[in-house]
């Protein structure tokens, strides 16, 4: 359970964890990493607690919060890089870079944490919250636009209040909103494409017996239908997900479909001209979505229960809730 580098020979100090495992620690390394160390230096030259001829000085933290930050401590020839795979770690380590001042500590914590925002937006989002990470927090809204508003159970839920969550379903919904402009002013397309060498030619109706669509006009033209489809398909799917990955997802389905058709016309570099008029739809997604901001009304900074010890607070403390007296002792 304990690595080597926790049992060596050269050890001056035991740290004994909340739930009773001992690592056999060299305080020098510590008192490089932080200054917040010399109190264990100093418990240590008080401590009853003896085990062969080295003071034990019991932590807080749990075997595996302890074992990440005496990596992070000591040098790597002698500890590998702490891992920080498990986004349930974050908080408690957090808490435990704060507790020691081990900023470099926390800088990784928080590139950690971005690691995971593309998989798992919605959990990193409520830790980031949870911890008062506001850059970090911003950024996972974003990542979940890639997912649909009403997003799954996490087991992080509870560490976000009703009014964090309303901001980011708002923030989400406004986002869904400001993207379907793209579907009613059509000028961005041939402003763009008609930069190109294909231009948007390839879109219009005329020139195959494909069925054509009055869905949508470009410069007063009928699209293809199959292009037609791919738009009001992708603005739907933006409804719910608004993001440029969406409409980049949509292209392999539409390629199929047109190559299924058998146009020679249609088929014609339909990947290459696809996929180019995907990543420019996309671009103008996250142009639009980019300036939809987070409602931090909502997100006021607040001071979470697993980081109080971290956090001083000055003047008058409030009484009970409800305003009531504490009885005196008789």
């Amino acid at each position: 359970m304990v690595a080597p580098a926790f049992l060596h020979a050269k050890a001056d100090i035991i740290l004994r964890s909340c739930d009773g495992v001992d690592f056999r620690v060299i305080t020098f390394f510590l008192k490089l990493a932080s200054s917040s160390f010399d109190s264990f230096i100093e418990q240590a030259a008080q401590s009853d607690q003896i085990e062969g001829d080295l003071p034990i000085v019991s932590v807080e933290e749990n075997h595996k919060v302890l074992d990440i930050w005496l990596r992070f401590c000591y040098p790597s020839t002698l500890a590998e890089d702490p891992p920080l795979h498990e986004l349930e770690d974050i908080i408690p380590v957090l808490q435990a870079a704060r507790k020691y001042s081990l900023k470099p500590l926390e800088h990784k914590i928080r590139q950690a944490l971005k690691s995971r925002m593309e998989k798992e937006p919605l959990r990193c989002f409520a830790l980031a919250m949870r911890a008062q990470l506001n850059i970090e927090a911003t950024l996972a809204a974003e990542y979940t636009l890639r997912q649909s508003l009403i997003p799954a159970r996490i087991p992080e839920i509870d560490l976000i209040t009703a009014k964090e969550l309303l901001a980011l379903l708002t923030y989400h919904q406004r986002c869904g909103i400001s993207v379907q402009s793209l579907g009613v002013d059509l000028s961005w397309i041939i402003s763009n494409l008609s930069l190109n060498a294909t231009g948007y030619q390839w879109i219009i109706s005329g020139s195959c017996g494909c069925e054509s669509s009055s869905r949508f006009l470009l410069n007063g033209q009928r699209p293809l239908k199959w292009w037609s489809d791919y738009m009001e398909q992708s603005l739907m799917s933006l409804y719910d997900k608004p993001s440029g990955h969406t409409v980049l997802v949509e292209v392999g389905d539409t390629v199929r479909g047109v190559r299924a058709t058998g146009c020679s016309h249609c088929c014609s570099n339909i990947l290459v001209n696809m996929t180019g008029f995907a990543e420019l739809f996309s671009r103008k997604v996250d142009m639009l979505t980019a300036k939809v901001d987070l409602d931090m009304e909502l997100l006021k900074p607040f001071v979470p229960v697993a980081l109080k010890n971290t956090v001083t607070v000055t003047g008058p403390q409030p009484g009970p809730i409800g305003g009531g007296k504490k009885k005196k002792k008789k």
